[in-house]
């Protein structure tokens, strides 16, 4: 039997729209073990939150092992806990998908290298900026060049911590997908393409003199911040906190910061009790996953 941990991501990381990903140290975990031909059981360790049908762990699991025509090999799957919250831009699907087909690689003896595995979780999430973080850990950049999935990482400072703000309600990638237009500006593009850049250079360096800049973008976050209700309000706490910059996490509808770590005091001066929400929202500190997801035997 195998324990399975595949950290939250966030994905785009400001003006890297579908391109940039980033894993956190909140978990999807599961369990599966060997069971007799054909006999396949799935259970849950606490309340449901999905039916079979609907739970993408398993049905990764079973897509994986149709490709290698053994579909008969017989399982206990074990959802234990997860938490990431679903449908808030963290991932949800991505580690859920990845969780299935690591269940799946030891039913059948590892016969899947990592990058099969960051393949058929791109074919299955629909693209890789979540998916490959989740299995690699840390920031990476990926996409899909030539119907192959091009990855690289970028080690992320440990200097750095994230304030995650997570509401009570879910925003689908696809609601949030129908906002954006279909084509852009030359001076949109230029814009994101500066702005990605001085991600990457503020990362490298940890020189942080820029990264409230870096963060910007004009793809995607314009035009779903006003789908979002609340986000005009933690945007502007942020603005006057000492964040180095926030961004959309994903699709929506959690935002994030990037803070110094160890900043005492944050979550003083960003007292959600005392602004005019319309929603619950959690404050999370959260640093990043630099393991990816991670197999454990248990006797």
């Amino acid at each position: 039997m195998v324990k399975i941990r595949v950290p939250a991501t966030t994905a785009n990381i400001g003006p890297g729209f579908d391109t940039l990903g980033l894993a956190l140290n909140l978990f999807q975990t599961i369990t599966v073990e060997k069971a007799e031909v054909g006999n396949k059981e799935v259970i849950w360790s606490d309340t449901p939150l999905v039916s079979d049908a609907d739970n993408l762990v398993l049905t990764a699991l079973e897509y994986a092992l149709n490709l290698k025509s053994q579909n008969n090999l017989g399982y206990r799957l074990t959802m234990l806990s997860t938490e990431i919250p679903i449908s808030r831009g963290l991932g949800s699907s991505a580690a859920a998908i990845v969780a299935g087909l690591y269940a799946a690689n030891y039913l059948i003896d590892f016969q899947f290298t990592q990058q099969n595995l960051i393949d058929m979780a791109t074919a299955l999430e629909g693209h890789p900026d979540n998916v490959t973080p989740a299995i690699l850990g840390n920031m990476v950049i990926a996409s899909m060049i030539d119907e192959n999935v091009v990855h690289a990482s970028i080690p992320f400072p440990d200097d750095l911590q994230l304030a995650i703000f997570v509401p009570n309600f879910k925003l689908s990638t696809s609601v949030s997908r129908k906002v954006l237009p279909e084509n852009y500006t030359k001076e949109q593009c230029v814009h994101n393409v500066s702005r990605i850049s001085f991600l990457v250079h503020s990362l490298l360096t940890k020189d942080y003199t820029h990264l409230k800049i870096a963060l910007e973008d004009e793809i995607h976050q314009p035009y779903r911040f006003p789908i979002i209700e609340d986000s005009e309000i933690i945007l502007t706490m942020l603005k006057g906190s000492d964040a180095y910059g926030c961004f959309l996490s994903g699709a929506g509808p959690t935002i994030i910061a990037m803070i110094p770590k160890g900043l005492v005091g944050f979550q003083y001066t960003i007292n959600l009790n005392n602004q005019p929400l319309l929603h619950q929202w959690q404050l999370l500190t959260v640093s990043t996953n630099k393991s990816g997801a991670i197999v454990e035997f248990i006797k």
